[in-house]
């Protein structure tokens, strides 16, 4: 067992790397105009201050973090700050793609997705109350968070159009390292990981010849 753990090494570490490069932040409250601060990244004319840089940081550490604990170092805090840049800007462009082409999100699938949320359940399901409370809490307005919500589902929405038709091909398959059947499954889901990534980063590059888009990592080094 431990032998065929240390052959497939490789295939786990490339599959913990694209589940944390694939995370996606958003800032509390969406992206807003940047009025009245520095904005790290501006899309198709919508800023993303350094408020919600931050606030969107914060929150993927923190999850980075009880991933793996100590290993936490400052490279990988480093690398993490770039990558929740990154993914604060594919987001809005895929909002903006999203919304051009007329993709909407209904008032139901928005009811599913704050009802599903476990931070809001209590007793086995959804609790309005303490809905209301978290969102207290965390100094957010129902109408805040449902539009930070709707906005990103919109995002998702579009993610899952470029990404759910990718497919590894009869050759791609062929070449997964015969051995235990969970182990196959890690390195066929890590790979197709990948490629759908892949493609997502073709429609994006694609994107920027018709959307200006800027960063300033230099405020968030």
């Amino acid at each position: 067992m431990l032998k065929s753990m240390r052959r497939h090494a490789k295939y786990f570490y490339v599959l913990f790397v694209v589940i944390i490069i694939s995370f996606i932040f958003w800032g509390v409250g969406g992206v807003g105009n940047g009025k009245g601060g520095r904005n790290v990244a501006t899309v198709g004319g919508t800023k993303i201050s350094v408020t919600q840089y931050w606030a969107a940081y914060q929150r993927a550490e923190d999850s980075v973090r009880d991933a793996v604990g100590d290993k936490f170092d400052d490279k990988m805090k480093q690398a993490l700050k770039m990558k929740v840049l990154g993914n604060l800007v594919v987001n809005e462009m895929l909002y903006h793609a999203a919304h051009s082409e007329g993709i909407t999100v209904t008032d139901n699938e928005l009811r599913a997705a704050i009802t599903s949320e476990p931070a809001f359940r209590q007793g086995g399901g959804f609790s309005r109350s303490t809905y209301l409370q978290v969102l207290r809490m965390n100094r957010i307005t129902p109408e805040q968070y449902e539009s930070s919500l709707r906005k990103e589902l919109l995002a998702e929405k579009m993610r899952r159009m470029i990404e759910d038709p990718i497919e590894l091909s009869p050759a791609e398959l062929a070449s997964i390292p015969k051995g235990s059947e969970q182990t196959a499954g890690t390195i066929k889901n890590a790979i197709l990981e990948m490629k759908r990534q892949r493609a997502l980063v073709s429609f994006l590059e694609g994107l920027k010849d018709r959307m200006k888009v800027t960063e300033n990592p230099g405020l968030i080094s």
